[in-house]
């Protein structure tokens, strides 16, 4: 197919310009509506704010301009069928779990998955295992199921329906083993789901690391928004092999997400595939000496390091730039401080500041490397603070009971030390990354009490108000 052509954002414009009256929804009609303090900021996007009126096809049932964007996407990504998702990847991840798994399935669930991949299982009614995942000794940071947790697993657990897995992770660390753990999976009858929100951008070839698309996934979300230059919220879906038939992931999809589809987000999710598309290689190269110069300009800071890849266990995405702090400082002080310097990072851990850099190499970055070195190197380490270890997961772990039969039981709310022991009735998330310390359902260890007390000490904020008063809602044990 020819990737030179963005269809849906070309009918959009065919629409503006035809259009002369509307009598039709958005109610902001175009943009004429709306208030004068933000019309400069919105007046020109609202221009092709569009609805499914005649012309601009219909986003369930497409015959039109986004059953061609949705063509492209499939033919440039090499899959069975693709299709667009404005509700990000919390939809897609909801997607690929309520379309693979009934109630009563046993999956497979990577431990560290985003709080959306839980979210799913909980209303698929499946049954979870979870597998711990690898960690990287010398950044402390989690990547990948282990081995030893797929083999702990199938042994207890031998027909799984389904394998759940973050690839990369969201510091951009991407499992070398993955392959290895997908070809078990299917060897057992299992299909494969990959949480690939940071990953669109996988195929564009070394140092990138491969798609999971490539590695044999059978279902695989991307985050467009976070790496391309697409929307928030516009994210993709594939179809990757026959195992999961694609009309029942496109009803799933339907069920799931708005029926007033976002234009401008479909459209830019249209557009990034074509800027990937069309991406050659000197192009990409080029891409990449821009960041190498901006690593190498961040190289001399004495505060902190770049994370680098482990060949024999993870890769990591370029275009994702972990600075490890050294100890005594904090990776809250340190963003706090870039703040107000006027730098924004992706994010902070206790240990780490992560940098997300662009798809291009027109953005001057020797000047923010300078002022990153020299932000950093200014944050002073807290008197008396310590990095405690966050704690590790059991290789592999289930709930505690059903959320079924669980969410008939009473509740109390205890303090962190009291709830040791007990059965969490909420889930404690620092966000982000929005990776759950403590899951609803699973019974609290001691040590994932000491990882909520690393992150609260250094700082961090959750989506759970107890948690940020030290207290825990649990079940009430026998009632």
């Amino acid at each position: 197919m020819d990737q030179k052509q963005t269809p849906v954002f070309d009918g959009l414009l065919e629409y503006h310009n035809a259009q002369q009256y509307s009598f039709h929804v958005p109610g902001h009609k175009d943009g004429l509506i709306f208030p004068d303090k933000a019309g400069q900021w919105f007046r020109k996007l609202l221009a092709i704010d569009a609805t499914e009126v005649a012309g601009l096809d219909e986003l369930y049932h497409p015959d039109g301009i986004l059953r061609s964007g949705e063509a492209l996407l499939r033919d440039y990504y090499g899959t069975l069928a693709s299709y667009f998702l404005v509700n990000g990847s919390t939809a897609g991840n909801l997607t690929m779990v309520m379309a693979a798994c009934r109630r009563g399935d046993t999956v497979f669930v990577a431990r560290d998955s985003h709080k959306s991949v839980f979210n799913a299982v909980q209303l698929s009614g499946a049954s979870p295992v979870f597998l711990a995942p690898q960690v990287d000794e010398a950044s402390g940071l989690a990547f990948g199921v282990s081995d030893e947790a797929w083999v702990q697993a199938i042994h207890r657990y031998p027909k799984p329906k389904a394998l759940i897995l973050t690839y990369p992770n969201y510091y951009g660390m991407a499992a070398v083993h993955l392959r290895r753990l997908i070809d078990r999976a299917h060897d057992c009858g299992a299909a494969v789901l990959v949480d690939e929100a940071h990953g669109p951008h996988f195929r564009l070839g070394t140092p990138v690391p491969p798609s999971s698309l490539d590695l044999g996934a059978d279902l695989v979300v991307q985050s467009a928004h976070k790496m391309l230059p697409a929307m928030t919220m516009g994210a993709y879906l594939h179809v990757n092999s026959s195992l999961i038939p694609k009309q029942k992931v496109a009803a799933v999809r339907e069920m799931l997400q708005t029926s007033s589809p976002s234009y401008p987000i479909m459209a830019s999710l249209d557009l990034a595939r074509y800027y990937l598309a069309n991406t050659d290689r000197q192009t990409f190269q080029c891409w990449i000496r821009r960041r190498d110069q901006f690593v190498d300009a961040l190289g001399s800071m004495k505060n902190a390091g770049v994370l680098t890849a482990d060949p024999d266990r993870f890769l990591i995405d370029p275009f994702k730039i972990t600075l490890e702090l050294k100890p005594g400082l904090n990776g809250f002080d340190v963003q706090k401080a870039l703040l107000q310097s006027g730098v924004y990072p992706e994010m902070a851990d206790p240990c780490h500041i992560l940098l997300t850099l662009g798809l291009t190499d027109r953005m001057n970055l020797i000047p923010a490397a300078e002022k990153i070195r020299e932000v950093v190197d200014s944050v002073s380490a807290r008197s008396g603070y310590r990095r405690k270890t966050a704690g590790s997961f059991p290789l592999c772990s289930t709930l505690a009971g059903s959320i079924d039969v669980l969410a008939g039981k009473r509740k109390d709310l205890v303090t962190l030390d009291q709830a040791a022991g007990g059965i969490a009735a909420e889930p404690v998330i620092p966000y982000p990354p929005g990776v759950p310390v403590i899951l609803k359902g699973e019974r609290v260890a001691a040590g994932q009490i000491n990882a909520v007390r690393t992150w609260m000490d250094a700082g961090a904020s959750f989506q759970n108000e107890n948690i940020m008063s030290g207290k825990l809602t649990i079940y009430r044990s026998g009632v």
